[in-house]
């Protein structure tokens, strides 16, 4: 009779004790600036399905694109205060560096990246990390998970430009973040203060006559049918980075923590070999549909035009910068 009372007594409290072991379940909102079936929403749409797939679905993420939830400094500005209702989002690195987050901004320097391998070198290594977790060390309230690429972004326009002395006096799209001011004022342009979701109607009334995306997100967002040129100057890299909130991420355990992480790590690849596959895809379908690429044969104009803003960027930590430069040997 004792030994059966003791059976039951730890079959009870086995039970008792697994459910207390039992992972919390999170829903989450997620945010996406770019339409259904771009580049960046099928990455983040993978990111989804294996976050979910991998917590058998306790972890749920719910996406919303196309910027219903605001561009990316406005979904920024909202998850960097308490509470907020956006958990994740993917955004430009640039928003955070106006947040005083000086080593994201070394992303956005002109001409760092010298191709595809060099970046994604890049995005797996040990430096990615220390600039991901930089908003999170600064307790900003948000924590950056992986970064992936959209490919080199190109400057298009509403009438052809062949060279940078073509830039001079023109009205060019800036979202408010001091490296593509640099960049404006190396071309002696105009900058014009846009958000992406008034982007188009921008260049449709011709307050903007130049702006600068991937060839992917100049597709995906129909700009291609009211600025028909791009110049292949490549004065970037799209980088994009996917964050959490500090808050989200905090209540997560560690085991829950490793999911995101394995996730990242998936969706990031997914991203890479997406990226490569439909590049050149949409070239011939903007070419089609009578976008004119101008090709850039020598960059050094270029180069020389952005001198300045590209010295003043590195300063904020030329070390790591260095770091990062190096990975392309």
């Amino acid at each position: 009779m004792k030994r059966t009372f003791l059976i039951a007594y730890t079959l009870i409290m086995g039970v008792l004790l697994g459910s207390c072991q039992k992972e919390k379940s999170f829903s989450f909102v997620m945010s996406e600036v770019n339409p259904a079936g771009s580049l960046s929403v099928r990455m983040d749409e993978a990111f989804v399905q294996k976050v979910q797939e991998l917590s058998e679905g306790s972890i749920t993420i719910q996406l919303y694109t196309d910027g219903v939830l605001g561009d990316n400094t406005e979904v920024t500005n909202v998850m960097l205060q308490a509470g907020s209702k956006i958990d994740i989002a993917r955004i430009s690195p640039a928003t955070l560096s106006t947040k005083n987050c000086n080593k994201h901004m070394l992303l956005d320097v002109p001409f760092t990246f010298s191709g595809h391998e060099h970046f994604q070198k890049f995005a797996k290594s040990p430096l990615a990390e220390k600039i991901l977790n930089e908003p999170y060390e600064n307790k900003l309230g948000i924590k950056g998970l992986f970064f992936a690429e959209e490919g080199f972004r190109h400057f298009f326009s509403t009438k052809k430009l062949t060279s940078v002395a073509d830039f001079n006096g023109k009205k060019m799209r800036t979202a408010g973040n001091s490296v593509m001011q640099g960049i404006i004022d190396g071309l002696k342009g105009i900058s014009v203060t846009v958000n992406f979701s008034n982007l188009y109607t921008a260049l449709q009334t011709g307050s903007v006559e130049i702006a600068e995306q991937p060839i992917a997100n100049y597709l995906s967002n129909h700009f291609n049918k009211i600025a028909p040129y791009m110049i292949l100057d490549g004065h970037q890299l799209g980088i994009t980075e996917v964050v959490i909130t500090a808050e989200a991420w905090d209540s997560l355990s560690e085991k829950q923590k490793q999911i995101f992480i394995e996730a990242s790590r998936y969706a990031q690849g997914e991203c890479f070999k997406m990226l490569q596959e439909i590049e050149s895809q949409n070239k011939l379908i903007l070419q089609s549909e009578g976008t004119e690429f101008i090709e850039v044969k020598d960059i050094s104009a270029w180069q020389t035009a952005c001198a300045d803003i590209i010295n003043q960027s590195v300063t904020s930590d030329a070390g790591l910068y260095g770091e990062i430069i190096t990975l392309a040997d």
